[in-house]
């Protein structure tokens, strides 16, 4: 089992988690951190280097997280008029690029993408001896907004301290989601040859 989130904030957030959820046995510790230019997000003071979701000392369903580039989700991305986002994927790798507007290379809008003249990537998970390439197969892309899932149900309080529970807001106060939705110029999909 695996799952590739590409993008992942919660509430008030202004950067991008990208996480990987798997069944035992696909652990990212000895990934080299000069492959990427993100960091391991933390729980506390534990790095969320390991995919598994049920890893010792990581809380529930957390997974190995890499955060993002400043800036790259929430609010400040809305007001710098999005980006795009790049995952390569193969039995090797899964590497995460992202673009803000006006920094889209022109292999991307030209719509022959050659991720290996971006330059380092935002995230990167190296699959092979610590993390088989079977955990990640027949994927299925899913685009959607989750109210109250694992990860921002458990922060809601802290991050918005004035507002109650989770739930309860959401149910309460539908106004205030006015503004959530996606707005997506395209996807596109490429097989390497």
């Amino acid at each position: 089992m695996g799952e590739i989130d590409i993008i992942e904030g919660i509430n008030t957030g202004t950067v991008d988690h990208t996480t990987l959820h798997t069944s035992n046995g696909c652990d990212m510790s000895h990934e080299d951190p000069h492959l990427f230019s993100g960091t391991w997000a933390k729980d506390g003071n534990t790095v969320a280097d390991n995919c598994y979701i049920k890893a010792p000392g990581q809380s529930a369903n957390q997974g190995c997280s890499i955060v993002g580039s400043p800036n790259s989700y929430g609010a400040p991305f809305n007001e710098g008029g999005g980006g795009v986002y790049v995952t390569e994927w193969n039995s090797t790798l899964i590497r995460m690029f992202y673009f803000s507007r006006g920094r889209i290379p022109a292999d991307i809008t030209a719509k022959t993408p050659n991720p290996d003249n971006w330059g380092v990537p935002y995230a990167f998970f190296e699959l092979g001896q610590y993390c088989n390439p079977d955990h990640f197969q027949d994927e299925s892309m899913v685009i959607n907004l989750t109210f109250c899932g694992d990860w921002a149900g458990s922060a809601f309080n802290s991050n918005c301290p004035n507002d109650g529970d989770c739930a309860t807001f959401v149910r309460n106060n539908p106004h205030a989601f006015q503004e959530a939705y996606w707005q997506i110029n395209y996807v596109s999909v490429y097989q390497q040859g």
